[in-house]
């Protein structure tokens, strides 16, 4: 079947009225299963890009990120990366590697404010612009944009990925 045009011819008689439901019905539940096979494409090739984002992604720590996908009801579908080093893969940290995500907020934030000391624990933030993870010196991370990127390239395939599913 082809979304771009469905005609329906029918008699005027109650054979072709019902021949007319029965048919309006089937287009309609096939519309309804398309649309979900298009949405579950969608956030499975989301998945495979936010993953292999996140797995080639410039970070200092340990990179505990993993993405699935998520039924929302309701014809939603989201691809959702999960763990404790999210946020700063995705948004960058430190005072070398401020605002440059396009979708972080204020101008001129500051990333990486929290402090466990200066004895080489944790983020320190430090005029000199540094700090110590993993028994390393660091500058910080920058924003890697691992789910800015996804949302972008998968809007460059969304029309690819429709004409797959619905043609």
């Amino acid at each position: 079947m082809n979304t771009r045009k469905r005609v329906i011819r029918m008699d005027l008689s109650t054979a072709g009225i019902d021949r007319a439901i029965r048919e309006y019905t089937e287009w309609r539940q096939w519309l309804h299963d398309k649309t979900e096979e298009f949405l579950k494409a969608l956030a499975d090739e989301g998945v495979q890009i936010a993953s292999a984002h996140f797995k080639s992604a410039v970070y200092d720590g340990n990179n505990d990120v993993s993405c699935h996908m998520e039924d929302r009801g309701d014809d939603t579908v989201a691809v959702v990366a999960v763990g404790g080093t999210v946020l700063f893969i995705e948004f960058g940290s430190g005072v070398r590697y401020p605002d440059s995500h396009p979708e972080a907020g204020e101008p001129n934030t500051l990333h990486g404010s929290w402090s466990l000391g200066p004895e080489g624990k944790g983020h320190w933030d430090d005029p000199k612009g540094w700090y110590y993870a993993h028994n390393k010196k660091s500058w910080g991370n920058p924003a890697n944009m691992c789910m800015y990127q996804t949302k972008r390239e998968l809007e460059n395939r969304f029309l690819q990925i429709a004409k797959r599913i619905y043609v």
